[in-house]
């Protein structure tokens, strides 16, 4: 085990470092993208001359795709639903592993072979379990729609059964 903590102690550093990078990197992407939506709203707003042209603008579908593009966090619950699904399958798969893996370790080590992998294999039910009650809060709160969720899987498969006419 003792030597065991020198490796973690290495490893935790250095996941720490990335996800340091990766915040700064996110947050610097989003500042960008906030810049860019306002700065474009703000001319699509100036260039209307009244109330009502902007609310006439707002009845077509190009009025929608606008309100739609007004949050920056995009995306169906569904799609994180099944993120966090693919993700603790993958974490939980990855435990069992460093599970059924300890037989074949030097004794020494043993112990810390099942302390990772407890701790991963508790990372992927515990993402799966958060996409459970995800998908429970988000049915009960009218977020998921059978209809529309079966329109945007079937308009995004990469190979549709029937050809889509090309877009314009």
């Amino acid at each position: 085990m003792a030597d065991l903590a020198p490796v973690l102690i290495v490893m935790t550093i250095f996941a720490t470092m990335g996800w340091i990078v990766h915040v700064f990197v996110d947050g610097r992407r989003r500042r960008e993208r906030l810049k860019v939506f306002t700065e474009f709203h703000s001319r699509l707003i100036d260039r209307m001359g009244s109330a009502k042209e902007f609310a006439e603008f707002l009845q077509t579908t190009g009025g929608q795709n606008f309100l739609d593009t007004l949050s920056l966090e995009r995306g169906h619950p569904a799609d994180r639903i099944a993120r966090a699904v693919q993700a603790g399958i993958i974490l939980t798969c990855v435990g069992l592993a460093l599970f059924l893996a300890t037989s074949r370790v030097a004794m020494e080590i043993e112990g810390g072979y099942y302390v990772l992998a407890s701790i991963i294999l508790a990372l992927g039910i515990g993402f799966m379990l958060s996409a459970v009650s995800s998908f429970a809060l988000a049915r009960t709160f009218g977020l998921l729609h059978k209809v529309e969720l079966r329109e945007e899987l079937t308009n995004s498969r990469a190979w549709p059964d029937q050809p889509q006419a090309p877009r314009t």
